[in-house]
C-alpha cells in the first residue's frame, strides 16, 4: 500500500518543496489514499471469507474418541424392537462377505453373525494371558495391542490420538484365542495422519488375521464377514453375544465425516472366527 501523509515523513509539496505544518494535505496525496483504502478493506474483506470457508470445509484435528457401547450398557440402551422393526426393509438378512466392490451395508437387527468359514478348533486357555500384537497381511498391518477400558461416558475406549499406530484389545472382554468375542478397536485416522485401521473395510471373507499372546501362543482367526452400520444403531448382541467359539471382532469409524459434529457416521465391523492356533517360535 502506498504511504499516506501521516507515513515516512511529510509529503513532498507538487513543486518539490515541503507542506507548510498549518496547511493541507496535497491533492496527489489524497488521490491515491482513497484507492488505497478501497484496496485494503477489499482484501481484508476476502481473507475473513477464506477464513470461514476454511473452518467450514478443514476436517477436524481429531477423529471419534468414543468407542461403542459396553455390553452391560448397550443392552440396557437397545430395548427389543417390535416385530414389525425387526427386519426393516432393504437390510440383508444375514452380514455380508465384505469386499472393496460390494457395498458395505448394516444387516438386519435380528441377524446372527455370519458363519465361520472353516470348522474352529478348541479355544485357546486364557486365564492371566493377555495379547500382544496384532497382524493383517492383507492391508499390511502390524501392530502392538494396548489394554482399553471404559470411558467417563460409558463407552469402551479407544487407543489415545498419540497412539494412531496402536490398536486396543478391550480388557474386560474375552482374551483372543479364548471362548467368547474378543473385541479390538483402532482409528482409521486422526490428526490428518493415518491410523492402524485406515484399510480394514478392504478385508473380505477368508482373510486372515494374527494375533500373538504372551503366552508364546499365536491364535489365527479367519475374516467371516464385514458389515458397516450407523452409530446409532450399533449392533450390539451381533457384536457381543456369546458364542461356542473363540471369535473377534474389530471395529474402527466409517462412513463420513460429519462436520458439524466432527465425528465419523458409522462403524466398520469385522467378524472373525478362530482358524487355527500355534506357539510362536
Amino acid at each position: 500500500m502506498y504511504p499516506g501523509p501521516s507515513q515516512g515523513g511529510p509529503a513532498p509539496h507538487p513543486g518539490g518543496g515541503p507542506v507548510h505544518p498549518g496547511g493541507a494535505a496535497p491533492a496527489k496525496g489524497r488521490k491515491w489514499l482513497i484507492p488505497s483504502l478501497l484496496v485494503a478493506g477489499s482484501l481484508g474483506g476476502v481473507g475473513l471469507v477464506m477464513a470461514g470457508l476454511l473452518t467450514f470445509i478443514a476436517p477436524p484435528a481429531e477423529e471419534e474418541v468414543y468407542g461403542p457401547p459396553i455390553p452391560q450398557a448397550a443392552a440396557q440402551e437397545q430395548p427389543q424392537p417390535a416385530p414389525a422393526e425387526q427386519n426393516p426393509a432393504g437390510a440383508p438378512a444375514e452380514v455380508g462377505p465384505g469386499g472393496l466392490n460390494v457395498p458395505l451395508t448394516a444387516a438386519a437387527p435380528t441377524a446372527a453373525p455370519p458363519l465361520p468359514v472353516v470348522m474352529p478348533p478348541e479355544p485357546l486357555r486364557s486365564e492371566g494371558v493377555s495379547p500382544r500384537r496384532i497382524s493383517i497381511p492383507k492391508i499390511g498391518v502390524m501392530a502392538p495391542l494396548m489394554s482399553l477400558g471404559v470411558d467417563a461416558k460409558q463407552k469402551i475406549q479407544t487407543p489415545p490420538m498419540s497412539r494412531l499406530g496402536h490398536a486396543g484389545w478391550y480388557k474386560h472382554g474375552p482374551v483372543p484365542g479364548q471362548q467368547g468375542p474378543s473385541v479390538v478397536l483402532g482409528h482409521v485416522n486422526g490428526n490428518g495422519k493415518a491410523g492402524v485401521f485406515l484399510r480394514l473395510k478392504e478385508l473380505v471373507r477368508g482373510d486372515k488375521i494374527r494375533i500373538s499372546r504372551t503366552d508364546g501362543y499365536v491364535a489365527e482367526f479367519t475374516v467371516d464377514g464385514v458389515e458397516q452400520t450407523s452409530k446409532t444403531s450399533f449392533p450390539s448382541k451381533r457384536v457381543y453375544g456369546n458364542t461356542g467359539e473363540a471369535t473377534l471382532r474389530l471395529i474402527t469409524c466409517g462412513g463420513v465425516l460429519n462436520q458439524k459434529t466432527g465425528h465419523y457416521t458409522d462403524n466398520i465391523i469385522i467378524y472373525a472366527t478362530l482358524s487355527a492356533t500355534r506357539k510362536a517360535s
